[in-house]
């Protein structure tokens, strides 16, 4: 059984805290509104939260703001990480490592003036350095069953060791079913690094544009 921590009145510092990794305030409301995102109390932790089809919540993660803390809540079950799918037929689905990667690339997509909505992405809650060639993370196992329709897999995963063997891993055990395609990050460790050199660079045009 999951055990949920308790929530705090506002969750204003988690939403200051995602900002300040760059993802946008829209972004941030969907998760919140949705049950996705909230605050706990006392420690003031970003709660991301996996629901099931029938959008009970299944599994949380916890990410200290301030601090390093990263743990999951007692009763999790890995099989429904942080995800948002709005569109449950979508053809194809972007996976990530942790839910603030997830919502960079999500924030990215609106930058670009794409409707993120449409775009099915799922957090695998980490990934680990496999001891097998074919190990795929429990939370993709459960998405690809729960959604039969879904033919086309896009790894955004980090640009470390760990980050590349997991890619590998799920080239080895799932291409042969699946169009897997390998799109790690062009630049930075993971995908929030990316959002935030794009951000610099955005903030430093707008600086010149209005000199």
């Amino acid at each position: 059984v999951l055990l949920l921590p308790k929530a705090n009145r506002c969750a204003a510092h988690a939403v200051e805290y995602l900002h300040g990794r760059g993802i946008d305030y829209e972004l941030i409301d969907f998760c919140i509104s949705t049950g996705r995102l909230y605050e706990s109390y006392p420690h003031y932790n970003a709660v991301f939260v996996g629901q099931d089809l029938d959008g009970k919540p299944r599994y949380a993660n916890l990410r200290g703001i301030g601090t390093d803390f990263i743990g999951d809540a007692n009763g999790s079950d890995k099989r429904y990480s942080f995800a948002i799918a709005e569109d449950p037929a979508a053809p194809s689905v972007h996976l990530f490592e942790s839910a603030i990667d997830l919502l960079s690339y999500a924030t990215l997509l609106k930058m670009k003036g794409r409707d993120w909505r449409q775009d099915a992405m799922l957090s695998l809650g980490g990934v680990f350095k496999q001891k097998q060639e074919f190990v795929i993370p429990m939370a993709l196992s459960q998405y690809l069953q729960d959604h039969p329709g879904v033919h086309t897999l896009c790894l955004h995963l980090d640009n470390d060791e760990v980050g590349r063997d997991a890619a590998a891993g799920i080239m080895a055990g799932l291409g042969d079913r699946y169009e897997v395609l390998d799109r790690p990050p062009p630049s930075g460790k993971d995908v929030n690094d990316l959002l935030l050199q794009r951000r610099l660079g955005q903030a430093k045009r707008k600086e010149e544009w209005s000199r």
